[in-house]
């Protein structure tokens, strides 16, 4: 029962805010009703249910209509103009004011008293043409009317800037991901072009990886999220490529273990970081190059912690395109779920991602909705040691 009237309420005052005869006619017909009860049972004007509603009908069509209607749709908009025109509100609140008043005592002189005559009635004022207090009705009646209307006003705005803010986060977040595929598809190809250069027979192998990252890339990429597990064998196939490209010069360690089936994450979040690690690291660098990668979830909450060596010297500059694109996406997609942290050392570059996926079936992580403070200890950034951290690309699945 209580659902039903949780469901009906909303739905109520949904369609009073869609139809306009609605909302207009059911606010008319509680105003004739309480004209009614004033005259009956406040005022004690009358008796005769009849002559109560005759008189109610009359004020309302004679004087409140079109008082009301003058003062909502040709008062009230001055203040919800583009430029509020503050002083001639008030000069027309003014003559609204007289109109209104001429309106009511027009009334009362030319039809309600006329009408009354012979009709005893215990009211003082029951047939004085010019009782002050035959205008307070259409007042309260006024201002009940004028606060709805400033309230559906403020309420319209608001309901806009949430559908402005909306399209504006969808537009951003499909900018975002459009830099990505270019981005991507550049560092691709320029490792596709080294091994032509030099001959390699991995070359069709390369083909066949890169046409499997842009098949995630083109059927995934634009989807709101993607199976955890599916992000992870994007990232194998990615770093196989890789390691076809940079051979015995590259020892690298991936650890992803335990990454449960129901996981789901915002697409080609941890590829950029992934491509960062080799663009700045293994590209760069002279030399023996070493990078670690390691992918855990606890709970609901997923660690990344990728760690790569890069020259002493090298010069430290802004951060890429793709740390930059991670950072805008997950303030979009992850606002207040998520921790990046980056950390510059002489000879290390390591990025810590902490974020808190949608709830698991059979999560068990402590308070919800809040990150850990710090990485989990077996994800703690490490000096890589080249005898145990080489990893065969022929040991990595192909998706």
């Amino acid at each position: 029962m209580a659902t039903t009237e949780k469901k009906g309420l909303p739905r109520l005052v949904r369609a009073l805010d869609e139809h306009w005869l609605l909302r207009h006619g059911l606010f008319w017909l509680a105003n004739t009703a309480f004209l009614m009860w004033l005259f009956i049972v406040v005022c004690r004007q009358t008796a005769d249910w009849g002559l109560a509603l005759r008189d109610s009908l009359l004020i309302v069509v004679g004087t409140q209509v079109p008082a009301i209607y003058a003062l909502l749709y040709g008062v009230l908009p001055l203040l919800w103009g583009s430029t509020p025109r503050r002083g001639r509100f008030l000069l027309l609140v003014t003559l609204w004011f007289w109109l209104a008043l001429g309106l009511t005592f027009a009334l009362r002189f030319f039809v309600l008293v006329p009408l009354r005559a012979g009709i005893v009635s215990p009211f003082p004022d029951f047939h004085n043409v010019l009782a002050t207090g035959s205008h307070m009705p259409t007042l309260l009646i006024a201002g009940v009317a004028a606060c709805l209307r400033v309230y559906r006003q403020w309420r319209q705005k608001e309901l806009a800037n949430v559908v402005l803010s909306q399209e504006n986060y969808q537009a951003e977040l499909q900018l975002l991901k459009a830099q990505i595929h270019p981005h991507f598809l550049f560092n691709t190809l320029n490792n596709l072009y080294a091994l032509t250069l030099r001959q390699s027979d991995q070359a069709p192998v390369v083909v066949e990886r890169l046409t499997g990252l842009l098949d995630f890339v083109v059927k995934q990429g634009s989807a709101p999220s993607v199976a955890l597990a599916d992000e992870v064998a994007l990232l194998r196939n990615y770093i196989a490529l890789q390691q076809l490209r940079y051979g015995a010069r590259l020892t690298l360690v991936f650890e992803a273990e335990d990454i449960p089936a129901q996981g789901r994450i915002a697409p080609l979040l941890l590829l950029p970081l992934v491509e960062n690690a080799f663009k700045h690291g293994s590209a760069e660098q002279v030399g023996q190059a070493h990078i670690r990668i390691a992918l855990a979830v606890e709970g609901s909450r997923f660690s990344c912690v990728i760690t790569n060596t890069k020259n002493a010297d090298a010069a430290a500059g802004s951060p890429g395109i793709g740390l930059r694109n991670v950072r805008q996406r997950l303030q979009l997609l992850y606002p207040q779920r998520h921790q990046l942290t980056i950390e510059a050392h002489p000879d290390t570059f390591t990025v810590g991602l902490l974020l808190e996926l949608p709830a698991l079936p059979a999560a068990t992580a402590s308070e919800p909705g809040r990150l850990p403070t710090a990485i989990p200890d077996r994800l703690k950034v490490r000096r890589p040691e080249p005898a145990h951290l080489v990893l065969e690309a022929a040991s990595l699945p192909r998706s």
